[in-house]
């Protein structure tokens, strides 16, 4: 056979034909017949749907363009250009036939069981046709196939082996015959068929058929001799691995309708519910419930293939979320009661789903009925789909990101297939949450139907193409339906959570000039910041140790000082507080009594309290205890006599006056005897375009001298910015700043004593301004929260939803002259509360959310002031206010003899009970009533009115005391009459009173078993008057077995009146106005709070204790101008007239601020971007902001130039004025600055510096409208960034800029903003580690971002700073603790007063109250607590809880990313210096975890970085590895210099220990890249194959990282002082770096570094001398070997590459895949891991990763997903 295949080949090859083609196309050949033009034949009949054509080359193409047109599949097949089985290759058969003669000379008859595909089955019995002969293979090559002809004669389910090449026929065979099985025996693009061809024997012998396996092996002759070893001992048996194992109790039906699943997230089978995350926290989605109950309803009637079961769900009700550990499991158990089919999922006892699910006998087919395929809503993809998703609390991965493709209105969309019920159906639903506008989270809590059509889903898969199988999900909101293959949803319902908070609270400050001699009065914590601030930015440290003395422990500066040290990124602090006095502990503070004396390398000393005559020994006592350059801060009254007081050791740097005190604060420097060294200058100007300052600063940095770079009178000098990147980079200590900028100032020079002098002082920033030499600095930004009269619109409402300790008054959108309506009382409703809390979703409002703000309040009394009277109302929401905007239709004018007071109280209450009385029916049609909750307002009010009207009236209330009043109320009231609203005894009460009758009406306001009993209470024809709205919003069930009284049930919604008919209103209000003249309505009593007690009015109203209405009083006298005194929270608004133009707002950050500004008011929005728009998802958010009314633009015009901005400013003209600039543009080009180039500087300088320059010259005279000036700056300037003196220096001229307009009268406003997440560039980098922690510091969710810039918008400072420290701080704002937090819920002042055991219900805890302790805990204390857990709790136990939490966070968690340091350049490569023990072996093998199985196996093997050795992190790393593993060793090619012959040495010590027969894998670290990815290359040409793994390196990485810290034209003293200091850093790390560099650069001679280098080695006993030398001279050649990589002469391997990086990039300017795409030609996969370039290998994630892709491994694991997928009968 194989020499027939040989001649095919030959023949094929050695003849002249045409250039033909071949074509698959998915049609019957009996339908393509007729379509196919002369020239084209049929080559292979395949199947009913699909048939290959073969002809000539144009002709084929065109004929498959043609079809693409049509919409038919077609697709040209690779043929090596040859028309095979047509008449164009018909004069190959001669030459072949004489082949095959001479190979087959003698024929022999085919079988029965041959089946042809070349003769048709009519000719089979032709002489010609019943041989293998020449003829027969002849005739195969040049007739067409008949796959589909002959198919047809096999069984449905027959068992297909391919023995072939290659296995092709796999899709055709599955088409034809879906129930079958094949297998084909090898596979041309399996890296090992060797592998493949005994899985393949491994799967013909599970389906059934036995295979001789001893043929594979060598022929034993027995008896064979005595010496021949046993092998019986040798064989043990193996149980380190899991195999899976059919059972018949697995698979025979249960007859129990019980089962308890346990979800453990560590097992193969759930593991993939990792990925369903809301919020940050892993909980068991809703569909995953479902599928339980499907399994077990499966179980209980026809087995385990539940898949098979059509079923139909109904009424499914999720109770509650439940929370999956990682670590752990969660047992769920499910019940289904037989017959019924109502089944119930319990958590720990607690219900947490039920529903009722039943076999569906005639399945259908989900059909679409009212899909709009035409929307102005774009389709977006997959990462967009999720991003938006992620903004919104649903942080789904993995699995559970399986929607393919949706459109952005959420009413279509693709789901990918993978066999997972749970997340296709979660995909189903996800889908749809896109179509609500809204950025709050919401999850499924009802689902009233929901049918699984399993057989139909599977039959539209088989259809689909096996690589990418998707289903279309269509939403249908007409019939409130979800479909998707088998599966229809109906009536999904989602219940609004309460998001958790994102973890930190933003740090706001402005950043301020701030002359040393300040005249500025300080606050003391402001004072502490600028003392900080000041010695970290001329000390640089991570630690400072601080002490105070001297203090009386009452007036503490310590607390202030370790306040200001929290609020900095990075920075640590050791705190010490020195007094005999007898305090309490201070959180962080060690207390003793002791002298200073005893102290050590202190940083800074607190001197306060002392004495003039005390002071002068104090200061001296702190000299010595200080480090060089350290700092006294003294506290003191007077500050006259300081400088007398003050030795020679000392310098003052700055004098701060405190406010409201008469004391100042004074900061001084200890002096350093330091050799003067004369500095070079380097002018940096603003007006040098060609930036030749920038090869000049470079050159000076070089000469390691000190360098002064100045700027002289250039107000839009970026220089500041730029000086602060610089100094946190290498050398950057020796880089100070002088800025110039005040025209009285002599020229620079600095032997001028005006300079000298303050250059002596030796400070970091010298900046002259206004007369004085100071520093910007960063002060806390407080916001204006004292109480103010306002004559604005203002609007009450809760800034955190259902934490009512968040509510406050905001500013409001309304301009007042514009309202005609003035408020004086607004009165509080029930609805409110509910709305406050959360329990009523304020989308209720309108489905936008611009129809969700100021929705609290719906009744008020007022002034209109277009008429001047007095009137009452109902609106629709915004009634808790200062003004109304116009009138609703329900407006009265107050009777003479009322108060406004009194008149809040009367509209709703009385149209609520008009409504009820007299339109829904007519109480005078009755006799008698029952009214509950009598003492509230409704129940006031309905008593007047029924008892007005001669109706006998029964009522409830919750107290004696509240009986007593509505007795002492209305006199006709009978005290038997007077039930209990807290139970359902008022039943009993009711057929006592009325002899078994019952009542005529029913007014009712209770839920759930009391509106049951309400029900019953109702007599013959009764009328029932439903007001509340909880059973109706939960969709509670009552039976109708009580309507055969002939009752009526109506749902009284009073606030539907408002959109109600003319004549209804009308009727209502004539109703109303009749019976006040009558003097039937009344007021109600009412009481008070003024407007500044907000929060205590909902609360008193919450508890229930009122008797009629809470009001809200807004202004003193109705007639007042202004409010009551209130503080207000600011907000910013824009006006619907003005454009506003934001460059780079089609970026991330963009988009969110422009949604922000429509939300805000603004309807014209020009979007600046050069590029344009890319992205649908920018396509969905415009086309969102357009339903709002919004007029969107997007500009492409070229803001670097003044053409360009002047054409932007021109295209928002023609919109509008123009009323705001909003400038996001953004470039980053990082580099370190000795290769930062002219290029580089001006791409970072055009979108920020450049563009802001001319947006301002030219807004001041074409914008005379513009009311915000504002540009997005970073903490890069403000407080320095390594690599990023470009961008620092940017942001900073804009800074500048702002400054200039604001001091020109010009509105302007700057914001450095610190890491952003969720959006933007931080976030795309980071992916999905959205807690990561970068530069000490979180990224601030965007949320959070959008949040924070209504106060930083509005405050007085030019340039504003936000960012997030990490773990700075852990308390909740408002509540110091859990306690805390309850208390005020509950309205408890001190604790003191109740008894910690009592029950909170006991105390008076209602379900309102549950609600929001509930949610409170669970979002601000991660403390989750069932229903019975909450009202069983008292204080104690929930002391007990925390106690137990923080023992659990101190003990199990381990914070192994945290790093104190941030680590550049070789610091980042020399992890350590490797293990000196072992350095000589050149393989040295780890002790893994290895199964025993796998120990004869060749083992993986590991290159360690630049040190070249093992260490301890490789054998930690290696014994959680599951295969054998060897760390290749450098040591011994340490006198190698060049990279090659590192790598053949390296091949020679590999070769032997790799087998051909099995993939190699090679894992580089670091350096061991260059030597990973050279052996790889050097395999392959060997005949090996296999994969690569890189750990944090590559060529281009690694070339990129050692030029940004070297400099590209380093010189070998260089790079051996940057390694001699790099090393002993590392050896002494209490070393000053700089000092150590230092030292090593004063020496030229090599011998003599090395000298000095083995002085610090002997000083330590870890490494020899010769292992340090070797290591040194190891590293210099290494370094070299990457700084002089030929990038360009890359040979590209084959071998597939994994790169895993860590989620602290290392370079930023660089391709994510760190370009390593252009280094194979193989498959190139990225993973990201926590930690940096350093601490990734201390990651227990790692050694997953590196199992993940083992290629052993992971065939073994393609062979049990094999065994998994083929035989599904998993079952827990």
């Amino acid at each position: 056979m194989m020499l027939a295949a040989y001649y095919r080949g030959r023949v094929s090859v050695d003849l002249e034909k045409i250039r033909g083609s071949m074509a698959a196309v998915g049609l019957s050949f009996k339908t393509v017949l007729n379509m196919l033009p002369k020239s084209i034949e049929t080559a292979c009949h395949n199947g009913p749907d699909s048939c290959t054509i073969s002809g000539p080359l144009e002709d084929v193409s065109q004929f498959v363009a043609d079809l693409k047109t049509k919409g038919i599949f077609a697709k040209e097949v690779p043929c090596s250009n040859i028309a095979y089985h047509s008449k164009y290759i018909s004069h190959m058969g001669p030459p072949l036939l004489q082949y095959m003669n001479e190979i087959i000379p003698h024929p022999k008859p085919r079988t029965k069981k041959w089946l042809s595909t070349s003769v048709p089955k009519i000719d089979w019995n032709k002489d010609q046709a019943k041989f293998c002969s020449a003829e027969y293979h002849t005739n195969n090559l040049l007739n067409s196939v008949l796959f589909e002809e002959t198919f047809s004669l096999l069984p449905k389910n027959s068992l297909t082996i391919e023995v072939a090449p290659h296995g092709l026929l796999g899709a055709i065979l599955k088409r034809s015959m879906p129930s079958g099985v094949h297998i084909p025996l090898t596979n041309r693009g399996n890296q090992n068929n060797a592998a493949f061809f005994l899985s393949a024997l491994g799967k013909i012998y599970l389906n059934g058929v036995l295979v001789p396996v001893a043929n594979l092996y060598e022929r034993i002759q027995f008896p064979v001799s005595r010496t021949t070893p046993s092998v019986s001992s040798l064989i043990r048996w193996d149980h380190s691995e899991d195999w899976f194992v059919t059972k018949y109790e697995n698979m025979k039906t249960k007859s129990s309708g019980e089962r308890v699943f346990s979800v453990n997230l560590a097992s193969d089978n759930e593991e993939f519910l990792s990925g369903h995350i809301i919020d940050g926290k892993i909980l068991v989605p809703a569909t995953c419930y479902l599928q339980y109950v499907w399994e077990t309803f499966s179980l209980m009637y026809h087995g385990p293939s539940y898949m098979d079961v059509p079923v139909e769900f109904e009424d499914i009700r999720f109770m509650r979320a439940t929370s999956m550990p990682v670590n752990g499991k969660v047992e769920l158990t499910v019940m289904i009661h037989y017959g019924t089919g109502h089944f119930e999922i319990t958590e720990l006892g607690s219900s947490v789903v039920t529903g009722i699910i039943r076999e569906t006998e005639k399945p259908s087919i989900p059909e679409v009925y009212n899909y709009q395929s035409n929307s102005k809503f774009p389709m977006i993809a997959k990462k967009d789909f999720y991003k938006e998703l992620k903004l919104r609390g649903y942080h789904y991965n993995g699995a559970f990101q399986a929607v393919h493709l949706a459109r952005s209105d959420g009413l279509f969309g693709q789901v990918q297939w993978n066999y997972n019920w749970v997340t296709f159906m979660d995909a189903m639903l996800q889908i749809q949450i896109l179509g609500t506008d809204s950025r709050n989270l919401l999850l499924p809590t009802k689902i009233r139907k929901l049918k699984i059509n399993g057989v139909h889903h599977f039959d539209l898969m088989t259809k689909m193409d096996p690589e990418n199988r998707v289903f279309d999900v269509y939403v249908d909101p007409m019939y409130d339906r979800i479909i998707a293959g088998g599966i229809e949803i109906v009536g999904l319902h989602a219940s609004l959570v309460q998001r958790r908070r994102p973890p930190g609270i933003p740090v706001l400050e402005e950043y301020v000039f701030l002359p040393f001699s300040s005249s500025s009065i300080l606050s003391l914590r402001n004072a502490a910041r600028v003392c900080v601030q000041i010695a970290i930015e001329n000390n640089p440290t991570l630690k400072l140790k601080l002490v105070e003395v001297g203090t009386d422990g009452i007036n503490l500066m310590l607390t202030e000082f370790i306040e200001a040290i929290q609020d900095l990124p990075v920075i640590t602090g050791e705190y010490t507080l020195l007094t005999s006095q007898n305090l309490e502990d201070i959180a962080g503070v060690h207390i003793e009594n002791n002298s200073l004396s005893t102290q050590t390398n202190c940083h800074i000393v607190l001197l306060g309290g002392y004495e003039e005559d005390e002071l002068q020994n104090k200061i001296t006592s702190a000299h010595s205890v200080l480090v060089d350059n350290g700092y006294i801060v003294l506290r003191q009254k007077s500050i006259k006599n300081v400088s007398c007081k003050i030795s020679e050791h000392f310098r003052i740097i700055t004098r701060i006056p405190i406010d409201k005190t008469e004391e100042n604060v004074v900061l001084l420097q200890k002096i350093s005897k330091k050799l003067a060294v004369q500095p070079i200058l380097v002018k940096v100007s603003q007006y040098d375009k060609a930036f030749d300052w920038i090869s000049d600063l470079q050159t000076a940095i070089t000469t390691k001298a000190p360098v002064v770079v100045y700027s002289f009178n250039e107000v839009l000098n970026g220089l500041i910015g730029l000086v602060n990147c610089l100094r946190k980079e290498p050398d950057g200590n020796l880089i100070r700043c002088f800025f110039i900028d005040d025209d009285c100032a002599p020229d620079f020079d600095l032997s001028h004593p005006f300079y000298s002098t303050q250059y002596s002082l030796g400070l970091a920033f010298n900046i002259y301004r206004n007369g004085f030499w100071g520093s910007y600095r960063h002060l806390q930004l407080l916001k204006n929260d004292e109480p103010s009269e306002r004559l604005d619109h203002i609007y009450g409402n809760v800034i955190q939803r259902g934490d009512l300790s968040s509510l406050q008054w905001i500013k409001g959108p309304l301009e007042s002259k514009n309202c005609q309506i003035k408020i004086a009382f607004s009165s509080l409703n029930f609805r409110d509360v509910m709305l406050a809390t959360g329990r009523l979703a304020v989308e209720l409002y309108g489905s936008s959310r611009i129809d969700q703000n100021c929705v609290l309040g719906f009744e008020y009394s007022g002034i209109n002031m277009l008429t001047g009277r007095r009137i009452m109302s109902m609106v629709v929401k915004g009634g808790v206010a200062s003004y109304v905007q116009e009138p609703s239709k329900l407006i009265w004018d107050i009777p003479d003899h009322w108060s406004l007071q009194e008149a809040a109280t009367v509209p709703v209450v009385y149209i609520t009970v008009y409504y009820a009385f007299f339109m829904a029916t007519d109480i005078r049609k009755g006799k008698s009533i029952l009214i509950h909750a009598g003492t509230g307002g409704i129940g006031l009010a309905a008593i007047r009115v029924a008892l007005a009207y001669n109706l006998e009236v029964f009522t409830t209330c919750s107290t004696a005391q509240k009986k007593e009043f509505l007795l002492n109320t209305f006199p006709k009231l009978k005290g038997s009459h007077i039930g209990n609203s807290r139970d359902t005894s008022f039943e009993l009460m009711v057929q006592r009173e009325t002899n078994g009758k019952g009542v005529d009406f029913v007014l009712n306001s209770l839920s759930e078993e009391k509106l049951l009993a309400s029900l019953r209470c109702l007599g013959k024809s009764g009328h029932f008057l439903e007001i509340g709205k909880f059973d109706m919003a939960s969709d509670n069930k009552i039976g109708l077995g009580c309507f055969l009284k002939e009752i009526t049930f109506h749902a009284v919604l009073a606030d539907s009146l408002l959109v109600a008919p003319e004549e209804d209103i009308w009727h209502l209000k004539a109703l109303i106005d009749l019976d006040i003249s009558k003097g039937i309505i009344q007021p109600l009593p009412v009481k008070v709070f003024p407007a500044h007690e907000i929060e205590q009015a909902f609360r008193h109203l919450v508890g229930g204790k009122h008797i009629g209405k809470v009001v809200i009083q807004v202004r003193e006298q109705p007639h007042d101008p202004s409010t009551l005194p209130v503080r207000v929270l600011s907000q910013v608004y824009f006006k619907p007239n003005l454009t506003y133009v934001i460059p780079g707002g089609l970026g991330g950050f963009g988009m969110e601020l422009s949604d922000w500004m429509a939300l805000r008011g603004a309807r014209k929005l020009l979007l600046s971007s050069s590029r344009g728009i890319t992205k649908d998802y920018q396509l969905f958010r415009i086309a969102l902001w357009k339903t709002y009314g919004c007029e969107v633009a997007v500009s492409t015009a070229d803001i670097a130039s003044k053409k360009g901005c002047a054409q932007l400013l021109s295209e928002a003209t023609g919109m509008g004025p123009v009323g705001g600039i909003f400038n996001l543009a953004v470039a980053l080009k990082d580099n370190i600055f000795p290769n930062q180039n002219v290029n580089q500087f001006l791409e970072c300088f055009a979108p920020k510096a450049i563009a802001t320059k001319n947006l301002d010259d030219l807004s001041r005279i074409y914008c005379p409208e513009l009311e915000h000036f504002v540009v997005f700056s970073s903490v890069s300037c403000g407080r320095g960034n390594a690599g990023q003196s470009n961008y620092g220096m940017a942001n900073s001229v804009m800074e500048r800029i702002i400054e200039h307009r604001n001091r020109d009268g010009f509105p302007g406003k700057a914001i450095q903003w610190g890491a952003v997440g969720e959006v933007g560039l931080v976030a795309d980098m980071a992916e999905d580690k959205i807690d990561m922690e970068i530069g000490g510091t979180l990224q601030q969710r965007i949320s959070s971002c959008i949040q924070e810039l209504d106060h930083l918008l509005s405050a007085d400072a030019s340039i504003v700073s936000s960012m997030v420290v990490a773990e700075k701080r852990t308390v909740r704002t408002g509540h110091e603790s859990v306690i805390d937090a309850v208390m005020n819920i509950m309205g408890i002042r001190d604790l003191k007063s109740v008894s910690l055991g009592t029950t909170l219900s006991e105390m008076g805890m209602d379900s309102l109250m549950a609600v929001e302790i509930k949610q409170t805990l669970e979002r601000d204390f991660e403390l989750v607590l069932t229903p019975q857990d909450l009202r069983l709790l008292t204080f104690q136990k929930l002391q007990e809880f925390i106690d137990a939490k923080e023992k659990e966070n101190t003990d199990d968690k381990k914070i192994i990313f945290a790093s104190d340091n941030k680590l550049l350049g070789m610091e980042l490569l020399i992890r350590n210096l490797g293990d000196e023990a072992n350095c000589d072996q050149v393989i040295i093998p780890l002790k893994t975890s290895a199964a025993p199985s796998k120990q004869n196996l060749q083992p993986n093997i590991f290159i360690p970085g630049l040190e070249g050795t093992a260490g301890g992190a490789w054998y930690k790393l290696g014994s959680s590895l599951q295969s054998r593993a060897s760390v290749l060793q450098l040591h011994q090619f340490a006198h190698l210099e060049n990279l090659k012959d590192v790598a053949q040495q390296s091949f020679d010590q590999v070769k032997p220990i790799l087998k051909q027969t099995e993939p190699f894998y090679i894992i580089g670290y670091s350096f061991g890249t260059f030597i990973a990815l050279q052996l790889a290359e050097l395999l392959e040409n060997s005949g090996f194959r296999g994969h690569i793994m890189l750990l944090d390196g590559a060529p281009h990485f690694l070339k990129r990282l050692t030029n940004l810290h070297l400099g590209e034209k380093f010189s070998d003293n260089d790079l051996y002082d940057l390694l001699f200091s790099s090393i002993v850093n590392h050896i002494f790390p209490e070393e000053s770096k700089e000092s150590i560099s230092a030292v090593f650069h004063q020496v030229d001679c090599l011998s003599e570094k090395m000298s000095l280098f083995m002085e610090y080695v002997e000083k330590q006993n870890i490494y020899s001398k010769k292992y340090s030398s070797t290591m040194v001279k190891a590293m210099f050649n290494r370094v070299k070997m990457a700084a002089s990589f030929d990038l360009d002469g890359i040979a590209k391997i084959k071998s597939p590459i994994t790169l895993v990086r860590p989620a602290e990039a290392s370079l930023q300017d660089i391709d994510e895949d760190y370009c390593i795409s252009l280094l194979t030609s193989g498959a190139v996969t990225l993973k990201v891991i926590e930690g940096n370039h350093t601490t990734m290998l201390d990651n227990p994630a790692l050694s997953q990763i590196i199992d993940d892709f083992d290629p052993v491994l992971l065939e073994d694991k393609h062979f049990e997903e094999y065994i998994r997928n083929d035989k599904p009968v998993s079952v827990v």
